[in-house]
């Protein structure tokens, strides 16, 4: 009877490590080579897609003009042996013969007949070409994956014969933190181990671990500081990946992105940038878009290269989208502004110019109709007079361009009023990261002036920026009631005490400037038929209402 032939735990943790080890590998290495097939099929399909869109896109845009010779002129110019194209009868208009059999065996990557020529678009992929690029793109990766098996083995036989008792008790810790990785410390790591070079590994497994801890800590900290930087630039940010996938995009982009009231020639932003970055191109100037209410965004984009890892990966794009309206609508008014100062001074020019001639005419007819005897003559005189003195009265007019601006009331809406002066403030707003809001009546309106209204709007919501912090609201609303129209601007900021309010209300009445400018506003708005009454509580914000009771105009009470 043969004796059987226990095996020792050298040669049982041999096996069992050798086998984990070359299990390992060989999945690693199947893992490796599936990797990089998938990512390759990948590659061939986007491009694919790619290659269709843009040729859909060339249909739609230029088919009825260039005709279809043309758009086939400029498919085969691109010399792409997998790309075939069908008729509506299946009959091949562009491609090779073996392009068309593997069409017909159904080896298409991409597909694509939303063009209204009718044709079949595909793009097709040679197997056997396929496989032999793919043997050659891995076959560093067969080899390494053969050096690393040849290197486990080693080191299993190395471990199997330089561990025993070691070994479990450093599985155990391992398995211990395996279980709670968030719990991993140095100490769990036993160093009573036995042999030097045992406790050697258990010492740089500890080390190991309380450097990763460090580093996730460091990691951490420094993904939450660039993720609080982008979400808080006064930009909006989107980072797009080769294959055109969002990789990042913060807050501000997202809404900006996301409004679809305002669009150019039917585009949205989204859309707008969308189309800039398929074609590979930058708008210099910004991007205009306007709503159904005649409300105006002016929005400016950079474009950047993002490359991500090493000069081998394929880069990405990185775009900044800044609303630039408040700069716009300040540009329009300066050039408003310079236009009606020239105005005015070539008025006042010609004014000066003619009104001297005229009086010299009028006297001088007056001095003849005096000489004259028949009424006929002294009535014409008469009608000539009273045309230079309409004249006259035209060339005040023109001087009055030159002159300083006085107060003119005229039934002023409101919504846009409010709309103006929201946008006006949205930038600064946003920066101070508050949200503006606004609500107003359709056709509400006041008999007063409209710049003084905007500047009595300018103030408050300027004061109500101060009030409030990070995260705040200022609301302006302007509703009709019994009484007349009730305008508001709500802020929810910290407020005033009865002393402090008391102390406005004070300095409102004495006629002083006022610490908060509402002195100012206060004689605006009587100015305008208007009273104001403020309303604010410590910690419950501050509401300002101006209250409207009758137009004029001498008319009924405005609503």
């Amino acid at each position: 009877m043969k004796r059987r032939r226990s095996l020792t735990i050298e040669n049982k943790i041999l096996m069992a490590v050798v086998g984990i080890c070359v299990l390992s590998v060989l999945c690693f290495g199947f893992l490796m080579l599936r990797e990089g097939y998938q990512n390759k099929l990948t590659q061939e399909r986007g491009k694919g897609e790619e290659l269709l869109a843009y040729i859909s896109w060339d249909i739609r845009q230029f088919g009825d003009d260039v005709g279809q010779d043309a758009i086939l002129a400029g498919c085969a110019a691109l010399e792409n042996s997998g790309l075939v194209i069908l008729d509506g009868q299946g009959a091949r208009l562009l491609g090779t013969e073996q392009g068309a059999a593997l069409v017909d065996e159904g080896s298409i990557l991409a597909e694509r007949s939303d063009n209204h020529f009718g044709w079949r678009l595909c793009y097709t992929l040679d197997p056997t070409e396929f496989q032999s690029s793919l043997v050659e793109e891995q076959k560093y990766a067969i080899l390494a994956t053969i050096a690393l098996l040849i290197v486990t083995i080693q080191v299993g036989v190395f471990v199997s014969y330089g561990i025993s008792e070691p070994v479990r008790r450093l599985a155990a810790a391992c398995a211990a933190i395996g279980e709670r990785p968030q719990e991993a410390a140095p100490e769990l790591i036993p160093t009573d181990v036995g042999s030097a070079e045992t406790r050697q590994l258990a010492d740089a497994f500890g080390r190991m671990l309380e450097e990763l801890r460090r580093y996730n800590a460091a990691l951490a900290e420094q993904k939450a500081l660039n993720e609080s930087i982008v979400e808080n630039l006064p930009l909006g940010v989107v980072a797009y990946g080769a294959d055109g996938q969002v990789l990042c995009v913060n807050d501000r982009a997202s809404a900006m992105l996301a409004d679809e009231n305002f669009s150019a020639a039917g585009q949205t932003l989204r859309l707008v940038l969308e189309r800039h970055l398929t074609q590979g191109s930058v708008p210099l100037q910004a991007i205009r878009l306007e709503n159904g209410q005649g409300d105006m965004r002016a929005y400016q984009i950079g474009v950047w290269r993002l490359r991500r890892g090493g000069p081998e990966t394929q880069p990405g794009t990185l775009c900044t989208i800044d609303d630039v309206t408040y700069d716009k609508i300040m540009e329009e008014k300066v050039g408003e502004s310079e236009k009606l100062a020239y105005i005015g001074k070539l008025a006042a020019m010609l004014a000066h110019e003619i009104r001297n001639p005229l009086a010299g005419i009028r006297a001088s007819i007056q001095v003849v109709g005096r000489g004259l005897e028949r009424e006929r003559d002294r009535t014409l005189c008469a009608s000539v007079i009273k045309e230079v003195d309409r004249i006259n009265e035209l060339i005040e007019s023109l001087l009055n361009l030159s002159r300083k601006r006085e107060s003119h009331k005229a039934m002023v809406e409101l919504r846009p009023l409010l709309g103006e002066v929201a946008m006006l403030y949205s930038k600064l707003a946003g920066n101070h990261g508050v949200t503006m809001r606004t609500a107003a009546e359709p056709g509400l309106a006041v008999y007063a002036d409209e710049a003084e209204m905007k500047q009595v709007l300018v103030n408050l919501v300027s004061n109500g920026l101060k009030a409030v912090g990070p995260g705040g609201h200022i609301e302006l609303r302007a509703e009709s009631g019994p009484a007349g129209v009730l305008l508001s601007v709500t802020d929810d900021g910290a407020g005033m005490d009865g002393e402090k309010l008391h102390s406005v209300e004070k300095g409102i009445a004495s006629g002083g400037t006022g610490r908060y400018g509402l002195a100012i506003v206060s004689r605006l708005l009587e100015q305008n038929g208007g009273e104001m009454k403020i309303c604010s509580s410590p910690g419950g914000g501050t509401r300002i209402e101006m209250r409207f009771h009758r137009a004029d105009t001498g008319e009924k009470e405005t609503l």
